[in-house]
């Protein structure tokens, strides 16, 4: 009988023992703070403008820490550099984009973010820069570590308040058609393939009835500056994936990609917006 009770024992003691330990190759904490680093796109939403927001899109970098020999994220959340962030600034009634934002510029100009987060659910603090102006937000983070919802608050050139929410992106791909304006001012109807690699470059080829290149660049959340070769001469472009548009044929809302040609940067020229074909 004392054997038989003994024996029953031994599982419970060794459960006891590993639990206590946290288990076995898993740091104890280490899934307490979620890594959200990615691509990421916040709107923010001003309380006294209804018809526009203006996007922060980032591609989001999360600091590391070494932790029993395996690193985990830190919750240290940043992005700066026209490669990590951009700001666009987005016109709800007439679907158009002001690539750059409409703060002005302020001591150095510049775009960046940096701030912290604790855990999946709980809260997220981070301050955003635009064009130098700076923005600090008060926000949570979702269960699931895919949205932020939270206010933001500036003083200075660009004083202003608001709401904005947050939503971590899929990488750009995907076909889009419509008319869009070439290089050398022609109209043409075109095909755009686009596809985004794990390094976060767009690729975006071009075909029309009259015109085949191919761009190629950087994404910061749903915005891009791509560059490329036509007949002869390098063209960049700036897009923005988010405009709501009505589709001619279905006359239902869809959401397409607006482009701008920033080759002289001085100067940029709205080349068209472009929605997925019709079904």
């Amino acid at each position: 009988m004392i054997r038989q009770t003994l024996a029953a024992a031994v599982p419970v003691l060794l459960s006891v023992v590993l639990l206590s330990c946290g288990g076995s190759g898993s740091p104890q904490g280490a899934a307490l703070i979620p890594n959200i680093a990615g691509a990421w796109e916040f709107q923010a939403a001003s309380n006294g403008n209804t018809t526009s927001f203006t996007g922060v899109e980032v591609a989001l970098k999360e600091g590391q820490t070494l932790i029993n020999g395996v690193q985990q994220p830190n919750g240290q959340i940043s992005a700066a550099g026209a490669s990590q962030i951009s700001v666009v600034s987005v016109d709800l009634a007439n679907a158009t984009v002001v690539f750059g934002g409409n703060c002005p510029v302020t001591g150095s100009g510049g775009n960046s973010l940096s701030g912290s987060l604790q855990s999946l659910g709980g809260p997220i603090t981070f301050t955003y820069s635009e064009n130098g102006n700076t923005f600090d937000v008060t926000a949570s983070l979702s269960g699931d570590g895919k949205s932020i919802t939270g206010t933001y608050t500036s003083s200075g050139a660009c004083s202003d308040s608001g709401t904005i929410t947050g939503t971590a992106l899929p990488k750009l791909t995907g076909t889009y058609v419509g008319q869009f304006t070439l290089p050398d001012g022609a109209s043409d109807s075109v095909t755009v393939t686009l596809s985004e690699n794990s390094s976060s470059v767009l690729t975006a080829n071009l075909l029309g009835s009259t015109s085949n290149f191919t761009l190629s660049g950087p994404v910061t959340g749903n915005a891009f500056s791509a560059q490329g070769t036509f007949q002869g001469q390098q063209v960049t472009y700036e897009g923005y994936f988010g405009v709501q548009v009505i589709d001619p044929v279905s006359q239902l809302p869809v959401t397409g990609i607006y482009f701008v040609n920033a080759t002289n940067s001085a100067q940029p020229a709205y080349a068209g917006t472009l929605i997925p074909p019709s079904t």
